[in-house]
């Protein structure tokens, strides 16, 4: 028998999921196909991405990682012309923004309330641990290249 809390937790993260994926799809105007979701409790490496922090209901973090080229190819969708080699980190955090925000309105529609901290820029070779679980998601961009978005769970 499950206790209400996992059946809590499961719900949450289900809406957790379709919030980022939907918030992903508005966000992003460039076709993609999103593989199956994995859980996994491994420390993640990172090489250039953008790191959200969730507080309140849930307590986590939303990590978008790609290679440079694919922030840039999306922030030339965006926008309509190419990203200087400066502006590629700050785009890098308001593409984060944008999806942080729309899945914390998913969010708030369930009933479930957050707040989201400032977008952390990762660049180099980084290794991020100190989480439950974290449920990952790659998107393939048609022309572009690949983005992995990750949900680090805390609870």
């Amino acid at each position: 028998m499950t206790s209400s809390s996992e059946v809590n937790m499961n719900e949450i993260i289900k809406e957790l999921y379709n919030g980022s994926v939907q918030s992903i799809k508005n966000v992003v105007p460039v076709d993609h196909q999103f593989d199956a979701p994995k859980l996994t409790t491994e420390p993640l490496q990172v090489q250039y991405g953008v790191l959200i922090g969730y507080s309140g209901t849930f307590k986590g973090d939303l990590l978008i990682q790609a290679k440079h080229n694919v922030f840039s190819a999306i922030g030339e969708a965006l926008y309509g012309m190419q990203l200087s080699e400066e502006m590629l980190d700050s785009f890098s955090g308001e593409l984060g923004n944008m999806v942080a925000g729309g899945l914390s309105t998913h969010l708030a529609n369930a009933g479930i309330e957050t707040d989201i901290t400032h977008p952390t820029i990762i660049s180099g070779d980084a290794k991020l641990t100190g989480f439950k679980r974290v449920l990952e998601v790659q998107i393939n961009y048609e022309e572009i290249g690949g983005m992995t978005m990750s949900l680090l769970l805390n609870q």
